[in-house]
């Protein structure tokens, strides 16, 4: 079995740096990161900062749909589709 590591790190930074004292011990990729009461504004400019540093991507204006940051799997399919982007060029 392939274990992506860049979903378990960013799994792991949401529930450590941003779900504390939320109780997202059990965190599925697919569970509502807003609904939740994981995601914020300020959850979301620190996701950011991390994603930039961690997966080299620059994430812009056009990407702060709040869709993008709904849960992990989308969270994860931006990364992705910027760091594709970023290798075609």
């Amino acid at each position: 079995m392939h274990i992506d590591h860049g979903l378990v790190t960013l799994i792991d930074f949401i529930k450590t740096e941003l779900g504390k004292g939320k109780h997202v011990h059990h965190l599925n990729e697919s569970d509502d990161l807003i609904e939740a009461k994981v995601m914020d504004s300020l959850a979301v400019m620190k996701l950011i900062l991390f994603l930039e540093d961690q997966f080299d991507v620059k994430i812009g204006d056009e990407d702060m749909a709040l869709d993008n940051f709904r849960s992990v799997e989308t969270i994860y399919a931006l990364v992705e589709k910027k760091r594709k982007k970023k290798n075609k060029g």
